[in-house]
């Protein structure tokens, strides 16, 4: 097997690549929100709660009682209906909350991305093996 029969960008590192970019993203994000003086640490803690849930338990159940194909189904029923209401709810947030508009998504991002590691960290330590994801 040579070296041009290997595919350049593999599952596995598709995956480092994603996180990587996540990190560097939510890192920009916290360095923004640290700087302007007051960061909206309810919004932040608010987020990062509702993506461990949604990204946790919330997932794990859903693979474990949902079949494939209606998950896939589900997800982009979710995705299509989450986008306008994720504007929707932040700029609520930033005109009720009296900030600006990119601090509370700066919030949001770093809320994000915390939620979502700490439940990628929870399954891959703790959760049995059913409910896991499928590793790249």
């Amino acid at each position: 097997m040579s070296l041009h029969d290997e595919p350049l960008l593999t599952p596995r590192r598709a995956t480092l690549l994603t996180y990587a970019f996540l990190g560097l993203f939510a890192l920009l994000s916290a360095g923004s929100l640290v700087g302007s003086g007051t960061p909206p640490w309810g919004v932040v803690a608010g987020s990062a709660v509702l993506a461990a849930l949604a990204a946790g338990p919330i997932a794990w159940l859903a693979r474990d009682r949902i079949p494939a194909p209606r998950r896939e189904t589900l997800g982009r029923i979710l995705l299509i209906v989450s986008l306008p209401a994720f504007a929707l709810v932040v700029g609520v947030f930033a005109v009720a909350g009296g900030g600006s508009l990119l601090s509370v998504t700066d919030a949001v991002v770093v809320g994000v991305v915390c939620g979502g590691a700490v439940a990628l960290l929870a399954e891959r330590t703790l959760v049995p093996e059913r409910y896991r994801a499928e590793r790249a």
